[in-house]
């Protein structure tokens, strides 16, 4: 998933940058500018906005701009301005949350993954892969792909995911016992997946684990 976050708070954007791009691909810009040039040349799944810049407020137009771009991307806007009244303005506005400033990463990241997965879309496709997340389905190349109860769990547990899980998230997300099962069967069960569906459907992230990309 990829991510834009404007805000023209340079140390706060270094700071969200170095925190979330281990999950996600984490663009940030510092200006209005910035940011619709960034909405043209790319697609985001959430987008998360200071509401002033320069003292100005100017998330209104930030927000009209991306939903005209792309009505399914989420907004999320961070800001300092907190009261009942703006935080009411600012969903007003079309943002589909809003988080005061300052504010816990850990709860900003919950946010996020609320986000991505109230906006994302219902069929999922792939190099020929068609997957159905509402009857959890999947069709490759027109041929319905029957898989194993653990494959099929491990590929919607890394849809509905939408960031990047350690072996030790899946073994406990999947099995009942997870103190019985090695990390290489994790890793087997990956590589049996990538051989049915794709070689590049799930992702490995070094040091870290497995995810499947929006």
């Amino acid at each position: 998933m990829r991510i834009l976050i404007a805000d023209d708070e340079k140390e706060l954007l270094e700071l969200l940058k170095l925190s979330l791009e281990g999950e996600w691909i984490v663009d940030t810009v510092s200006s209005i500018d910035e940011a619709k040039a960034h909405l043209d040349a790319y697609h985001y799944q959430v987008v998360l906005f200071d509401r002033t810049f320069s003292g100005v407020d100017r998330v209104r137009e930030l927000i009209r701009y991306a939903k005209q771009k792309n009505h399914q991307q989420a907004v999320l806007v961070l800001s300092a301005l907190g009261s009942v009244d703006e935080k009411v303005q600012g969903l007003e506005f079309g943002a589909d949350d809003y988080l005061e400033k300052p504010f816990d990463l850990k709860e900003l990241r919950a946010r996020i993954i609320a986000l991505s997965r109230r906006f994302s879309p219902k069929i999922k496709q792939f190099e020929g892969i068609e997957i159905d997340l509402l009857h959890q389905s999947i069709v490759k190349d027109g041929i319905v792909i029957t898989l194993s109860k653990n494959e099929h769990a491990l590929l919607f547990y890394l849809l509905s995911r939408g960031s990047v899980a350690s072996r030790e998230e899946i073994m406990d997300g999947l099995y009942d016992n997870p103190k019985n099962v090695t990390q290489n069967a994790v890793d087997e069960l990956v590589a049996r997946l990538r051989k049915k569906l794709h070689p590049s459907l799930i992702k490995t992230i070094k040091t870290r684990g497995y995810i499947i990309e929006s």
